[in-house]
């Protein structure tokens, strides 16, 4: 009897894999398709397989290394020979390995799903659930490589090139498929999607396991998004509004959303689907994705730092709960200093710091610059203090400094380290990461209001985020500011380094501005500003796959 093989369309083997689970079963890739799916407890260790691969380092480091390290919120303080800074400064290269893993565990994930769909049958609601189980991860996949290697759907999607779609559960080794367009892949998405949402619909995991597998309101959590991304606003608002009147999730309040990522994801009421990190068997230690952001009992890189817009953004509020999530690395002692960014002026836009030491005199600090002794100047801005110069190095006039205890730095950069995907269960580097938390959905929905003039409802949707951060609401949308603005300020505050803020910039035809200090100024001809339009906004398909398949297209 002849073993069935699954191939990728890279024409690798690939294998059906299990992990951090009660069952003992023979290695799947060394059983014939008969055993392995020859009833519903093989069937669902197949899933599970799929399900396995999310957790996998080659998928999830760079799934969220795209995402985040593309955007505007994080800041790189020194060069580095890991391919994620290729991901992080646009200087784009064919043959990234962060990106073949994805584009090769992805396609893994496809085939492992196809393959499930296929062999199960339909009629019991546990194994209907099964299946719109792999239909959603397929759906999943599928999203995160149209949105690595094809361009934001507004920009001509029926000519733009994705990558290719996959559904044979046995695609042949020698089969060379084309890419299909951004708009095919969408397309397939949705039905993906609704169909999942569809089988998904009546058999009820257990509380405890609702969340961490994919379910009927996280299908239609996607689905927004995905609407959003399409700017098909009614169904984008819709199918948010479905999961929020769901009545599953609840948002965070006060401690336990500042301390929400040291959970587990089934004691988080807000998450609708994360990918389960177990304690002990799935911590990256070093190379869990957190480690770049954070150094934690000696564990972790801690290079990649909150950036000076994202933070002065935050500091509008000081009370903001969202500032947890930030820690700044203090050095030992009482010491004090004023910072500021300036102007490098080479290359255009490029930043760097400047420290003083200050002193406190009286009611004043003071600092010395040029060999005299200057005052730190004060104004108040809605009952804030804000703290400014008119003397200091590289400056010209008034300049707003940060007045706090001295940091410590790494290349003439303070250390903002970033917690927001650490510390899980009290392990410095375990994380889950969270795919959908209701949070989104609210701003979802905001920012498709927004887009159909629904301002009042739009505001409604943005001023929950805003009280459960303990941040003042909006009453109306001030002068200097329009909703969507509004909205997407929200939506960056809230859903940082979760991997949503380079997609938000550039699906919305926005410019992405780095004139801050960071290392994304280094080599030559650095993006200090990156439009929706840009070439560099979609990476190159990796080169291992252009070889194994050179009817592929490369992007340009």
């Amino acid at each position: 009897m002849t073993t069935k093989r699954i191939y990728s369309i890279i024409a690798v083997l690939l294998v059906l894999s299990i992990t951090a689970c009660d069952i003992t079963r023979d290695p799947f890739q060394d059983l014939e398709d008969e055993k392995v799916f020859g009833d519903e407890l093989g069937i669902e260790a197949a899933a599970l397989g799929t399900y396995a691969l999310l957790k996998k380092n080659q998928f999830m480091r760079p799934y969220h290394f795209h995402g985040e390290f593309g955007g505007d919120n994080i800041a790189l303080s020194g060069s580095t020979t890991d391919n994620l800074f290729y991901m992080y400064n646009y200087q784009h290269i064919p043959n990234n390995g962060h990106l073949n893993d994805l584009w090769e565990t992805c396609y893994k994930g496809i085939v492992n799903a196809n393959k499930v769909i296929d062999k199960a049958q339909k009629g019991t609601d546990r194994m209907n659930h099964v299946i719109g189980e792999m239909y959603y991860l397929r759906a999943f996949f599928y999203f995160n490589l149209v949105s690595v290697w094809g361009r934001p759907y507004n920009q001509e999607p029926e000519t733009n090139l994705g990558v290719p779609i996959i559904l044979d559960p046995e695609p042949n080794v020698d089969s060379l498929p084309l890419r299909n367009t951004v708009k095919e892949v969408y397309d397939q998405i949705i039905t993906d999607l609704t169909t999942a949402a569809d089988l998904m619909s009546n058999f009820k995991r257990l509380p405890e396991e609702y969340n961490i597998y994919a379910n009927e309101q996280a299908a239609n959590a996607l689905l927004s998004r995905i609407y959003l991304y399409m700017e098909d606003n009614t169904k984008a608002a819709a199918f948010a509004t479905k999961v929020i009147e769901s009545g599953n999730f609840e948002l965070l309040n006060g401690s336990e959303y500042e301390t929400y990522p040291t959970m587990v994801p089934e004691n988080n009421a807000e998450v609708i689907f994360a990918c389960r990190a177990l304690k002990d068997e799935d911590d990256y230690d070093w190379y869990a994705f957190g480690g770049m952001y954070c150094t934690i009992d000696g564990v972790g890189w801690g290079e990649m730092y909150a950036s000076e817009p994202y933070r002065d953004l935050l500091d509008q509020n000081p009370a903001d709960r969202r500032h947890k999530f930030i820690v700044p690395q203090y050095v030992a002692g009482n010491s004090y200093e004023i910072t500021y960014s300036y102007d490098k002026s080479s290359p255009s836009g490029s930043r760097m710091f400047q420290m003083y030491a200050v002193t406190q005199n009286g009611n004043n600090w003071e600092y010395e610059y040029n060999g005299s002794t200057h005052t730190v100047l004060t104004e108040d801005v809605d009952g804030t203090t804000r703290y400014y110069i008119t003397d200091g190095a590289n400056i010209s006039g008034k300049t707003y400094v940060r007045l706090d205890k001295k940091m410590e730095v790494r290349n003439g950069y303070p250390k903002y380290f970033v917690i927001k995907c650490s510390n899980q269960e009290g392990q410095p580097q375990l994380f889950s990461p969270i795919i959908s938390r209701l949070a989104e959905m609210y701003l979802n929905r905001a920012e498709a209001l927004a887009k159909t003039g629904d301002v009042d409802g739009a505001l409604a949707d943005v001023n929950l985020i805003r009280e459960r951060a303990n941040i003042p609401t909006y009453s109306e949308v001030p002068d200097d500011k329009t909703i969507l603005q509004i909205v997407l300020e929200e939506r960056r505050l809230e859903l940082a380094f979760e991997a949503h803020r380079r997609y938000d910039i550039f699906r919305n035809g926005l410019t992405l501005d780095r004139r801050y200090p960071g290392t994304h100024d280094k080599g030559s001809n650095p993006l200090m500003t990156v439009p929706a339009n840009h070439p560099r906004v979609v990476d190159y398909i990796p080169e291992d796959q252009i070889l194994a398949q050179p009817n592929l297209v490369q992007n340009p």
